[in-house]
């Protein structure tokens, strides 16, 4: 009796899928791996240099964290607690190729129009990214302390959503620079004296944070940073030790940078004291001198507005001007600035 109530239960269940009253899986005898295509958003000339990036070579990375949404039930389909690494390298063919890999693959899989997968992606892989234990969308942090971080940290968001005309092609990541990029150029504009450049650090400065990169409501790329700290220690300290004759100039390397406010001081009370500021220690005539700038005072060339803030993927260029005729006299602007975008094709995960 037994037997035969299996086996009229089986020929229900078996009838019903024929007729098309249940929902299946039948995955095609080639399965659609998941891929992507990854590009970025550049910061304005000069991208190559310190690190900067204008383009992904070989060897470069970035971790991948993803999660679907699939009849209402959301999974995790990418990296867990830590991310998947994606490498750029050459493959194994003939005629060798650039491509990005990663392993094992993953596959797409849906099940109606109203499913959609969300992906985070963070650049380079290996800074201790990881997926924010919260509610609601896909969440990723990576913690950015400049007292021993310098790096060009990028990250990406998308989300693919079923009802697109072709939902398991390539993921394309276009990423950003999540951090402000800071550089100091000197020049000796003495008509005969020479000046000896030590060095410079900054202070006051917002000094760690945790660079936030998730996907708002409309499934829309959204960054921000979190858990800030601003404190009063010499930071991006930069020996140079460089003679510079009259109308020679000194170019720095970028430091990357939190962004931040800099009209705001150390503490309370608002004190111009605390205020973030660079200092230049400079030697003439076999004695050192130091110079103290405060950096919400200073305004791009042509114009009368002072830059207040570093802005997230924005490059800033301090021109310090050192006329020493007669004494000592330090003026500071900057170089113009622009955020350029562009994507560098053809990226894929083969």
């Amino acid at each position: 009796m037994l037997n035969r109530v299996t086996f009229i239960t089986a020929a229900i269940a078996s009838a019903l899928l024929s007729a098309g009253c249940a929902k299946t899986y039948d995955p095609a005898p080639e399965r659609n791996a998941i891929r992507f295509e990854a590009g970025s958003m550049l910061l304005n000339d000069d991208a190559t240099k310190a690190g900067l990036k204008n383009e992904f070579t070989e060897n470069d990375n970035f971790a991948v964290f993803g999660n679907r949404m699939i009849s209402n039930v959301q999974s995790t389909v990418f990296g867990g607690t830590n991310g998947v690494t994606v490498t750029y390298g050459y493959d194994g063919g003939a005629s060798p190729t650039l491509v990005w890999t990663y392993s094992p693959e993953r596959f797409w899989y849906w099940e109606s129009t109203g499913d959609y997968y969300d992906f985070v992606a963070m650049s380079p892989s290996g800074k201790g990214s990881v997926k924010m234990d919260i509610p609601g969308n896909l969440a990723v942090s990576t913690h950015f302390d400049i007292s021993s971080d310098n790096y060009d940290l990028m990250g990406a968001a998308f989300r693919r959503r079923g009802n697109v005309s072709n939902p398991s092609s390539t993921v394309p990541l276009n990423f950003v620079h999540l951090t402000s990029a800071v550089r100091i150029n000197i020049i000796n504009n003495s008509e005969t004296r020479s000046v000896t450049i030590d060095s410079y650090c900054f202070r006051n400065l917002m000094v760690v944070g945790d660079t936030k990169v998730t996907l708002d409501l409309m499934g829309s790329a959204a960054y921000s940073w979190i858990n800030t700290e601003r404190n009063t220690s010499d930071v991006r300290q930069t020996a140079v030790d460089e003679s510079l004759d009259a109308g020679d100039s000194y170019a720095g390397d970028y430091d990357f940078m939190v962004p931040q406010r800099l009209d705001q001081a150390v503490g309370s009370g608002g004190l111009e004291a605390n205020m973030p500021k660079l200092f230049l220690y400079y030697t003439m005539d076999s004695v050192q001198h130091g110079a103290e700038i405060s950096l919400k005072d200073i305004c791009p060339r042509g114009d009368d507005t002072p830059i207040t803030s570093w802005e997230r993927g924005v490059k800033y260029t301090y021109e310090i001007s050192m006329r020493l005729d007669g004494g000592v006299l330090v003026n500071v602007v900057t170089t113009d600035w622009d955020t350029v975008e562009a994507e560098t094709p053809g990226l894929l995960i083969e």
